[in-house]
């Protein structure tokens, strides 16, 4: 049976730019597999697991985004 992954954040060392991603199936797209920092471009990405407020944000921003 499949496993829904878990969310997670990902944070550059350099500028802290960060950004949690929600996937939806294990199917690794697009943000999943970002290597360098798309603000400062340095390959410098962290990933760990996305706190429950980071969940809610993220998820609140995509349905404020889709009501525009």
């Amino acid at each position: 049976m499949p496993v829904s992954p878990r969310p997670f954040t990902l944070v550059c060392a350099c500028c802290s730019w960060k950004e949690t991603v929600l996937p939806h199936s294990d199917l690794a797209t697009g943000k999943d597999t970002l290597i360098s920092c798309p603000a400062c471009l340095t390959p410098s990405l962290e990933r760990r697991e996305a706190s429950r407020h980071e969940i809610i944000r993220t998820r609140l921003e995509r349905f404020l985004s889709l009501n525009e």
